[in-house]
């Protein structure tokens, strides 16, 4: 491996010379020089062999609001490429005006985690999936479904249907060992085409991706740790892997910066311990629980630290907003309240937090780092702070980060809940997911059935009182098919509290219909 490592300095070293000594001399070193190159190009060769059959080809069929996809119009270009992935009727694809955006189809890279068929890839790749197929190296295509989703890592678990045997699971490193300036490739299947290799450097560590952009429902919080690379990250490359030169992956490939929708050569990949804590959950359970204080800060820097009777070189998280009832607020951490200056929005008379468990920290990236790498839902760390002048300890226990419709008051795709619905609206009573194949298997129920789950009902609910139980799957509402639980959700808006309607249920081999009275929805 450490051939490669010498081209790329015999490379930069042979551009330097060819403008600083004699032509001849350099021409004497090109022999040796052309040697190396092409021995460290075997190498990479061999190092692309052993990844890439562990590399597979994401196609996945979404519903609308999905921000992975492609709208109608550019997806009719591809409708020859997707045919091969989804049997879908060729009228499916030609539906009139108002149902144009009722799905859209996307595509990205994963991964081999272990030998039980699963599939690592991004949140963002799969979200809101109906349909996903997965495409091995060697051709082989297999239906996939979603078993574990975490928006706020952006990482996903798929779980393949009749999988390949044989298959070799990825070697994954430790992304805390690497270092600016180390080389690494890049492989996936940007803008589709298959199994490809590119390369580059480590740009810089630990940058913070910021999930507020609307690309997926998981408010505020961010990615901590993330690798920039320069190797080329196109669409289509998120969920690839980013290895280091030993073969092992370092990161998930997960996004790139560019105003032309294409490599600017800023690339980011999630953390490969990041990765290596959140999976192995998302397997066993579906789901990640995130450590959380329940705070927001901002890095102390020397105007404020002046402004605060601090060392100007003083470094520190001060803290703005403690959230009430967080861990934060039961151990006693204080946020501000007393604005910088006249129509400042940042506020200085906070705690200001100086270590974690002992480590130092410059601002909020070093805490949410720590925390994520670190430490997990129930223990309890100690933080240092500086109030009013004096040193103050925290021990605070850490609890699971709020989910993504906890905190946005919407449903989550897969364990949504209808009775989390704005206080006023009407209401189920229960809670719901998209039927996914696995679980229709599951239940015995045929090939054929399309619906929504139900996985819980509340205690005297219209649900409650209609009979309706837990592992019904709801095929109507109200005469009105229903596949998905975002259908589901869209006819409850047209309704009001105190309408009756229908619903008509699969359970187990039997098809019946209830009829209830929508409820109230219960403040929050």
């Amino acid at each position: 491996m450490k051939k490669i490592y010498v081209v790329f300095s015999l490379i930069f070293a042979f551009v330097l010379a060819a403008g600083s000594v004699p032509t001849a001399a350099v021409f004497a070193d090109s022999t040796s020089a052309r040697e190396e190159i092409l021995e460290a190009s075997t190498e990479l060769g061999r190092l692309y062999n052993q990844i890439n059959p562990s590399v597979v080809y994401i196609a996945v069929k979404s519903t609308a609001d999905s921000s992975n996809g492609l709208d109608m119009e550019q997806f009719q270009e591809l409708i020859p490429f997707f045919r091969q992935y989804f049997n879908t009727p060729e009228q499916d694809y030609q539906r009139s005006e108002p149902e144009k955006e009722r799905y859209t189809y996307g595509s990205g890279t994963g991964f081999v985690w272990d030998d039980e068929g699963h599939i690592v890839t991004n949140y963002h790749v799969i979200e809101n999936a109906v349909e996903v197929t997965v495409t091995y190296h060697d051709g082989i295509v297999r239906d996939a479904v979603v078993v574990g989703e975490d928006p706020d890592s952006d990482l996903a678990v798929l779980e393949v249907e009749d999988y390949e045997t044989g298959l070799t699971p990825v070697r994954m490193g430790d992304s805390n060992a690497i270092e600016v300036g180390e080389f690494v490739a890049a492989i996936g299947n940007p803008f589709g085409n298959t199994g490809t290799i590119t390369t580059g450097i480590v740009s810089a560590l630990g940058r913070s991706f910021d999930l507020e952009d609307g690309s997926t429902s998981s408010g505020h919080y961010q990615i901590p740790d993330m690798i920039q690379t320069d190797a080329a990250i196109n669409p289509g490359n998120s969920g690839g892997v980013l290895i280091n030169l030993d073969g092992e992956v370092i990161g998930v490939v997960n996004s790139f910066s560019s105003t032309t929708y294409a490599s600017a050569g800023i690339g980011y990949a999630i953390p490969a311990n990041l990765a290596k804590r959140v999976i192995p959950s998302l397997i066993a359970t579906g789901s990640y629980e995130h450590p959380w204080i329940g705070f927001s800060g901002i890095a102390l820097n020397r105007e404020l630290s002046e402004s605060l009777g601090f060392d100007r070189d003083q470094r520190g998280a001060l803290i703005q907003q403690v959230i009430k009832g967080s861990p934060a607020e039961k151990a006693g951490i204080h946020g501000g309240s007393e604005p910088f200056s006249e129509n400042s929005k940042v506020f200085v008379d906070g705690d200001v937090i100086t270590k974690i468990n002992g480590e130092p920290v410059s601002g909020m990236d070093d805490i949410i780092a720590y925390l994520a790498s670190n430490t997990s839902v129930g223990e309890t760390i100690t933080l240092k702070a500086i109030r009013g002048g004096r040193e103050i300890s925290f021990d605070v226990t850490l609890a699971a980060r709020p989910t993504a419709a906890e905190r946005s008051g919407e449903t989550a795709r897969n364990g949504a809940e209808i009775n989390r619905a704005v206080a006023g609206k009407p209401w189920l009573g229960t809670s719901v997911r998209n039927l996914d194949i696995r679980t229709r298997d599951e239940l015995g129920l045929n090939d054929e059935v399309r619906g929504v789950l139900v996985t819980s009902v509340s205690d005297d609910s219209p649900a409650s009182d209609a009979d309706i139980r837990a592992n019904d799957v709801i095929l109507a509402f109200d005469g009105v098919e229903v596949k998905t639980v975002e259908e589901l959700k869209t006819l409850l808006e047209d309704y009001l509290p105190g309408d009756r309607v229908s619903l008509t249920i699969q359970r187990d081999d039997e098809e019946i219909e209830l009829r209830l009275t929508l409820g109230n929805q219960p403040g929050l």
